[in-house]
């Protein structure tokens, strides 16, 4: 039997801690990223989006959001470490001033193939795909059929954007693919025996 999993993908809003890159380093909303991310919860829950399940990165910009909403609807909730972001090793959490003073070309080069060498003791592109690959398995298994609300991070979405849309270490694909804070993507996933089919969904929700 043919089953679809709606998934959608909620970006955390504006974080402190100003220019910085942020990885795995534990930073808190703004004011006005914890207003961003509850005008795009309001907006899904007037679209008529229901859930059946909220999901989130650990990481307090993901969590502390998505557990309150998670209380105020009633919504079966579950923390998912391997939806954190990429680990930068040393460059986490440092100011892209800094970074650059000290590690431009290093810099660019990650940027321009970022599949090459990882960030210096960071996690690998293909480290962090791997875990990404394997949560979202395991999540589809956990809640086939049904409507997933998944509160990550940009790097995470860019992945599952990517391999929706079939495109792999495609240098340079990642930063083209704009995502504000607080934004929302869709994936649908259809189910057909063993076999899964994925979709980015850009119409309008039903």
């Amino acid at each position: 039997m043919m089953q679809t999993t709606k998934v959608i993908l909620l970006r955390h809003g504006e974080c402190q801690g100003g220019n910085i890159l942020r990885g795995q380093i534990d930073v808190a909303l703004t004011e006005q990223g914890e207003q961003q991310m509850q005008t795009a919860l309001s907006t899904l829950f007037l679209d008529g989006f229901s859930s059946d399940v909220l999901v989130s990165s650990p990481l307090i910009r993901c969590a502390k959001v998505a557990q309150q909403l998670a209380e105020e609807y009633g919504l079966e909730f579950a923390l998912e470490d391997r939806f954190k972001e990429l680990n930068f090793g040393d460059w986490d959490g440092q100011t892209f001033d800094t970074l650059y003073q000290h590690y431009a070309q290093e810099l660019d080069s990650y940027w321009a193939n970022p599949w090459k060498i990882p960030p210096p003791n960071g996690e690998s592109m293909q480290a962090f795909e791997s875990r990404i690959g394997a949560a979202w398995q395991a999540m589809l298994e956990a809640h086939q059929g049904q409507c997933v609300l998944l509160v990550t991070h940009g790097g995470v979405i860019r992945h599952l954007m990517a391999k929706a849309l079939g495109v792999s270490q495609a240098s340079g694909f990642y930063t083209s693919l704009k995502l504000p804070y607080a934004a929302t993507v869709e994936i649908d996933v259809l189910h057909d025996g063993d076999k899964q089919y994925m979709s980015l969904n850009w119409g309008k929700r039903t």
